[in-house]
């Protein structure tokens, strides 16, 4: 081989080596975001509010926000204590009602003033029952915000006030069964310590009697004779509750 051809050789070996090396440094060089293939189409984030584009344009993002919490009526315990003010129809003198938990536990012993009016409380929200003795005559739920809800029975509201609606009365009928002829003075005892009072007579021939106690609010009733309890009674609203006793001597 003459000195030109081996020049020739070498010549075109370095050029085959110089052109390797340049393919292998461009594959070394990541890719342009912008133009990658196979690319999320995710930017890179620039300056707040705004997303880089090749060039060094920018445009805008909106960012993203929590929806806004949709006004509620928690049930929170921590919320309150509140007052409660009750009307009650037709009042009467010296009448007393229990708030009651949704057990029927009480609470607290209302009596409305000569107006009707009484304040229940302070109280925390949730739900409450109203009893005249040991008889439930309505519910409510009171609310977080103070809102007054879901009243049922002989309660009802409009949100801010709650009523109560005079009871419909009801009839004891007791059947007695006396120890010896005679007059006796029976009567009914309700927990608010109201007492009714009738009179029995007892004949020779006939010493089982039948004596009915009327107009009676609503609740449980103890029949009393000479300070000794014979039994109790369960009077419902615009009903007559039966029961039977003896009178021992």
């Amino acid at each position: 081989m003459n000195r030109e051809s081996m020049a020739l050789t070498l010549s075109g070996l370095l050029l085959g080596v110089l052109a390797l090396s340049a393919t292998v440094v461009a594959g070394l060089r990541p890719p342009d975001r912008g133009t990658a293939p196979g690319a999320s189409g995710l930017l890179e984030t620039g300056p707040a509010g705004e997303t880089g584009l090749p060039g060094g344009e920018t445009e805008a993002v909106q960012a993203w926000a929590p929806e806004p919490t949709r006004e509620t009526e928690p049930e929170d315990p921590g919320a309150g204590p509140y007052l409660v003010v009750l009307r009650v129809n037709d009042p009467v003198p010296g009448e007393r009602l229990f708030l009651c938990g949704e057990d029927l536990c009480p609470l607290a012993e209302v009596e409305p003033d000569s107006r009707g009016e009484a304040v229940l409380g302070p109280i925390a929200p949730g739900r409450y029952v109203l009893c005249r003795g040991q008889t439930a005559v309505g519910s409510f739920r009171l609310r977080g915000n103070a809102a007054l809800t879901e009243a049922e029975g002989r309660l009802w509201t409009d949100g801010e006030l709650l009523y109560l609606e005079r009871f419909c009365p009801g009839t004891a009928r007791l059947t007695v069964r006396l120890a010896q002829p005679g007059c006796y003075s029976l009567q009914l005892w309700d927990r608010d310590g109201r007492v009714w009072t009738r009179e029995l007579y007892g004949l020779e021939d006939s010493r089982v009697r039948t004596v009915e106690f009327g107009g009676l609010p609503p609740g449980l009733y103890t029949a009393v004779w000479r300070g000794t309890p014979l039994g109790q009674v369960e009077v419902a609203a615009g009903l007559t509750a039966e029961a039977s006793l003896s009178v021992e001597n």
